[in-house]
């Protein structure tokens, strides 16, 4: 896992609060910089005392000095954040400016500009690919990689989805009196696992975008989580029911899809919010329980529950 350390650099310029433009101007000219939109200044202990834009140097008289010109305080960071953290809070403050410090609290360098973004389009690329179905750091771009390479990563997903597409068939086949009596709802079977997927989308890209700031208190998510899709089911369940008996479905029919809806709908968000959290603590990126596994396993839960309450309530 890289770090705000692997992105920082110690070749910025640093000066006491009590220097001079001049003497500021002397150090910037002195050697090549590897970050230079900023000069940090530091104590005596080397502790960051703030920073000033190079563009106030250029314009302020030589003898003002350095405490006089201050900017606003560079977002801080510690040598072990997690780096992908570091650039997320970075785009979210709109500061460019990142100063690193150490344990100690000594002042370590700066991250560039352009570290944080190869980071964050390289970490964009990642996510798109896994949601994808892709491995991470796909080896090239389909029209560059080979066939059988691109068949390779393509392929493991896939199964996945085969394997849980004929376990979703079984379940169904399990309920075939229910169906025969009553082929309305095999109508509705797409509908209801549209929705659970759905509803477990949006709480998978909220979850895994939390998870990229920090930990996640699991029994906190579930809750939340679970209330938010308890409350959409049941309005969408409510929707369905209503629409099918305005078509002229039976009440028996409207009343299984509405409780299906209120169900799956909840089931999705802790299938969304467990996936990505076990994940996470098991040391593997959390985007991965965004492509087929969650899909999968929240096709063949919704085609269980919904032919379950149907054979109950018809």
């Amino acid at each position: 896992m890289a770090t705000a350390a692997d992105l920082m650099t110690a070749t910025v310029p640093q000066a006491r609060a009590d220097g001079t433009v001049a003497d500021a101007m002397k150090l910037l000219q002195s050697r090549t910089w590897a970050e230079v939109g900023h000069l940090y200044v530091v104590d005596h202990a080397l502790r960051l005392a703030g920073q000033v834009p190079i563009e106030r140097l250029l314009t302020a008289s030589p003898d003002i000095r350095l405490d006089a010109l201050r900017g606003d305080p560079p977002l801080i960071v510690r040598a072990g954040d997690n780096a992908e953290t570091v650039a997320l809070l970075a785009v979210e403050q709109h500061d460019a400016d990142v100063a690193v410090l150490g344990e100690s609290g000594q002042f370590m360098g700066a991250i560039p500009i352009g570290r944080l973004l190869a980071l964050l389009h390289e970490e964009h690329v990642d996510d798109i690919l896994r949601m994808g179905g892709l491995a991470a750091f796909h080896p090239a771009p389909p029209e560059m990689g080979g066939i059988a390479q691109i068949v390779r990563a393509r392929i493991p997903w896939l199964l996945i989805g085969l394997a849980g597409g004929f376990l979703a068939g079984g379940i169904a086949s399990l309920f075939e009196t229910s169906l025969k009596d009553n082929i309305t709802l095999a109508f509705f079977l797409p509908l209801v696992v549209y929705m659970a997927d759905a509803v477990g989308t949006q709480t998978e890209t909220i979850l895994v975008r939390a998870l990229a700031y920090g930990r996640v208190s699991l029994g906190a998510q579930l809750l939340r989580e679970g209330a938010v899709g308890l409350l959409i089911g049941g309005i969408v369940g409510l929707s369905a029911g209503a629409c099918l008996l305005a078509w002229g479905g039976t009440r028996s029919v409207a009343f299984t899809l509405a409780i299906t809806l209120a169900l799956t709908a909840m089931i999705a968000t802790f299938v969304a919010s467990l996936l990505p959290i076990g994940l996470s603590r098991a040391g593997i990126d959390p985007a991965l329980a965004s492509g087929p596994v969650a899909t999968v396993v929240q096709d063949i839960l919704s085609v269980a529950v919904y032919l379950g309450i149907a054979s109950l309530i018809l």
